[in-house]
């Protein structure tokens, strides 16, 4: 089920409340304007012609990326309170901002909302914890675009991989630990009090990386990008894949 902008009375852009019907076009996870269904390079969305923000539906996530990499992203997203787009409160459990009353963030296929906030590398998107769509807004979109260029030139093996400090400790308590005794995450170390789930133990071939074969290709907008899909598909793809892919 879908959020439907001819559902939407006068008035309740504003309300936070989820409306959902059976046909038509979906709204706008953010501002609840018309977005419109585009198919490139293999990859379906909808884009807002309001915010310029855009929307990927799980389903067709999981096709591409694998059902392992979205199962970690939900995971990662279960418990995360969403932000106001107003005023950047954080906001769980409520269908508008407490704080300036901007309609929370809401799914657009299942009307789940607040929308959980998940940050990888830099990079904050907004992920339904039911449904598994992924929602980003135009600053979200620029984060993305400036992770793909600053990794472009890095390895691209989907394993685990570790960047160590002068003086390894734990990137949660800062506890000094043993790299052979801690656990990564994200590419940050943990001790195993503060290891987040699906961090794995760390080995030596967690700081060696070698370029996966096959999956991706030189994009021409200068980053990195999965061969046959569009420039911000390719870069959410390969985001997800770097950071939850085993």
């Amino acid at each position: 089920m879908r959020v439907l902008i001819a559902d939407i009375a006068p008035g309740e852009a504003s309300s936070g409340r989820a409306l959902v019907g059976s046909a038509g076009m979906s709204a706008c996870p953010f501002c609840r304007m018309t977005m419109r269904s585009t198919f490139i390079g293999g990859l379906s969305r909808e884009e807002c012609g309001g915010c310029g923000s855009v929307w990927f539906e799980g389903e067709a996530l999981v096709k591409v990326m694998g059902g392992s990499v979205s199962d970690a992203l939900l995971r990662r997203a279960k418990g995360q309170p969403g932000i106001c787009k107003g005023c950047h409160a954080k906001l769980q459990y409520v269908p508008s901002c407490p704080d300036c009353g901007a309609h929370a963030p809401t799914c657009p296929r299942c009307g789940h909302g607040p929308l959980p906030v998940v940050e990888a590398l830099g990079v904050a998107v907004e992920v339904c914890s039911d449904c598994a769509g992924v929602a980003l807004d135009p600053g979200e979109l620029r984060q993305l675009q400036r992770a793909a260029e600053a990794y472009r030139n890095e390895p691209l093996d989907v394993r685990p991989r570790l960047r160590l400090g002068v003086t390894p400790g734990c990137a949660a308590c800062r506890r000094n630990v043993k790299p052979k005794y801690g656990f990564v995450w994200e590419e940050k170390l943990y001790c195993g009090s503060c290891a987040p789930e699906g961090s794995v133990p760390f080995s030596d071939d967690l700081s060696k990386a070698e370029p996966s074969a096959g999956y991706f290709a030189q994009h021409d907008s200068g980053y990195t990008a999965a061969s046959g899909t569009d420039a911000t598909g390719s870069a959410l793809m390969w985001l997800f894949s770097r950071v939850f892919g085993r």
